[in-house]
């Protein structure tokens, strides 16, 4: 089941959610602020799958959040840097990190 397009409704809270609403998309911004930039780290960092890996960081470029930039030609290897709109991002991850603090912070 293909799930519904958000990007095209007149609420910025689904257009939004069409950029970045998969949980693997907000995690890999995390890990661009932390300052990884190379497919391996966000791969090693997150334990997810290539293929979804892959999807993700091409979603967040084509949506304007990251810039892939190649840095080896033999071989081909890119990195992925935030734009402008993906440092944007920063106060939302700080809203998710103090949310979480306060609501799912592990009970001990």
């Amino acid at each position: 089941m293909q799930r519904k397009c958000f990007g095209d409704m007149p609420c910025l809270v689904a257009r939004s959610l069409e950029m970045v609403g998969e949980a693997w998309s907000i995690l890999i911004l995390r890990d661009a602020y932390l300052g990884k930039t190379r497919f391996d780290a966000f791969e090693k960092s997150l334990g997810i799958g290539t293929n979804t890996l892959t999807r993700r960081l091409n979603r967040l470029v084509q949506h304007g959040l990251l810039e892939r930039r190649q840095y080896s030609d033999r071989p081909v290897r890119h990195e992925y840097l935030l734009t402008a709109a993906g440092r944007d991002f920063e106060p939302i991850l700080q809203a998710f990190l103090a949310w979480g603090g306060k609501h799912a912070a592990p009970s001990n």
